[in-house]
């Protein structure tokens, strides 16, 4: 052990002199910011007192300054003290410290140590449940951020914990959609991301029973029966995300059914992403009358056929991690348009796109993260790139009733365009993964089309399985 650690002190010396000097000045700038928070926390401190709560805002600028250079224990020591400012000037258990707590999740999170994260997670957690709090919108964000902390231990914390986290979160979504009914009202557009959000996690337990491995203990949905516990067998499992999803979904749809006729496209993309969950949950030919009777309510809702059939003029790679709630807000967002110009006429519009898939972790191949934030930076990250076609048509089955040999939203022919650099037995673990993912098709003038389609796939570069 001595010996290898002798051995690669002079190739750390060496690359740390290779180091670009943009790099080397943002190090000198982060530690003279780091002196200068340090000088002015001490200077607050002489003239305001040890315990005064006007320290909070010097104590914070020091903790980022910390965090910026990974300096974890003194980061958490700062957070400390600043928690116990709080609750000596506001009490033991006030919304002040809340902020604060988050924080010290944070930087728990950041140098590995889900232990004492948990801990302050299952404070903020319990803090909810027993203390009268205000129904507001910043009681929502507080609740995203809790879920969102969850949803990164699902993946990063030890395999025992993981499942306990997405349980969190599950509980942690319901709490928003109690929330925002309240606020905004049980048939309120607002409520829309609420919903959508947990049938994006639903989806995720779904994926965890489906890969097995670790990822099966992130689906920890259990009964009790004579005072034994036992699982939920996996089609029951998949059964009861697949109706849960589907009642959520439906009440989308049915929020937007009871507005006026204005609503017409929001609608319709609602019946859209119920199309969605058939091709997710391999309802294929369900989901292709969704989508031939989605591309007729669109017409009529009034938007012209050349903006609907660019709309779908490309695939998209399941699930979609937002809710649009209109044609035009999908089409500036997803980047359908690319270099493009999408005009107000009638003519038809080319459009070149290239599907992307930036895989959330090991655990959950083939499923983007539920934030939205891909967590490794893209340094990290190894790619490539893949060109697949979709059918036009489902291809029966004789072996069973209701079943397809292949459908309109699983790829085949697929070819390996440039392959992953780091990741051992890439290539062929990715090619195995694509069996897995599930796209809406491309539609013209209303009917699903065979399509040629390249997707760029980004996973952990240091991945091996």
């Amino acid at each position: 052990m001595c010996k290898k650690l002798y051995v690669l002190v002079p190739f750390l010396f060496a690359c740390s002199q290779a180091l670009p000097q943009d790099r080397a000045e943002d190090n000198l700038a982060a530690i003279a910011e780091l002196d200068r928070a340090r000088a002015l926390l001490e200077e607050s401190e002489a003239e305001l007192g040890r315990y005064s709560q006007e320290l909070i805002e010097p104590i914070e600028q020091l903790v980022n300054r910390l965090m910026a250079l990974n300096q974890f224990e003194d980061a958490d020591t700062m957070l400390d003290r600043a928690v116990q400012i709080t609750r000596i000037n506001n009490g033991l258990h006030t919304p002040a410290q809340l902020n604060l707590i988050r924080k010290r999740i944070d930087n728990f999170a950041n140098r590995g140590d889900w232990d004492e994260a948990r801990e302050q997670m299952e404070y903020l957690f319990n803090y909810y449940l027993r203390v009268p709090i205000l129904l507001n919108e910043t009681l929502l964000n507080d609740f995203s951020s809790l879920a969102d902390q969850h949803i990164r231990g699902a993946t990063a914390d030890t395999e025992i914990e993981q499942g306990r986290h997405l349980s969190r979160v599950y509980q942690l979504n319901w709490a928003m959609i109690s929330t925002a009914r309240k606020l905004y009202g049980d048939k309120s557009p607002e409520l829309v991301p609420y919903l959508y959000r947990q049938v994006q996690l639903l989806y995720t337990f779904k994926k965890g029973r489906d890969d097995g491995g670790r990822a099966r203990t992130n689906a920890n949905f259990y009964y009790t029966l004579d005072g034994r516990t036992f699982g939920w067998p996996r089609i029951t499992t998949k059964n009861r995300f697949y109706q849960q999803g589907l009642q959520l979904l439906a009440e989308i749809r049915d929020i937007y059914d009871e507005h006026d006729e204005s609503d017409s496209e929001r609608l319709a993309m609602s019946a859209l992403y119920i199309g969605d969950w058939f091709m997710l949950f391999d309802h294929a030919d369900l989901a292709v009358e969704s989508y031939e009777s989605v591309y007729s309510s669109l017409l009529g809702s009034g938007l012209s056929q050349s903006r609907i059939n660019a709309f779908f003029s490309v695939p998209r790679t399941l699930p979609l991690q937002r809710f649009y709630a209109s044609v035009d807000a999908a089409l500036e967002e997803l980047d359908f348009i690319g270099e493009s110009e999408l005009a107000a006429s009638e003519d038809e519009v080319s459009i070149s796109h290239a599907l992307s898939l930036h895989e959330w972790s090991e655990d959950y191949p083939t499923l983007s993260s539920p934030t939205g934030v891909l967590g490794p930076s893209s340094d990290e990250r190894d790619v490539a790139r893949f060109s697949f076609e979709l059918l036009s048509e489902n291809e029966p089955t004789f072996m069973y009733s209701n079943r397809f040999r292949q459908s309109v939203g699983i790829p085949v022919e697929v070819e390996m365009i440039s392959g992953f650099r780091g990741m051992l037995a890439g290539d062929e673990i990715a090619l195995d993964r694509f069996d897995q993912l599930r796209f809406r098709p491309k539609l013209v003038d209303g009917e699903v089309v065979r399509s040629r389609n390249t997707l760029v796939y980004s996973i952990r570069g240091d991945a091996e399985s």
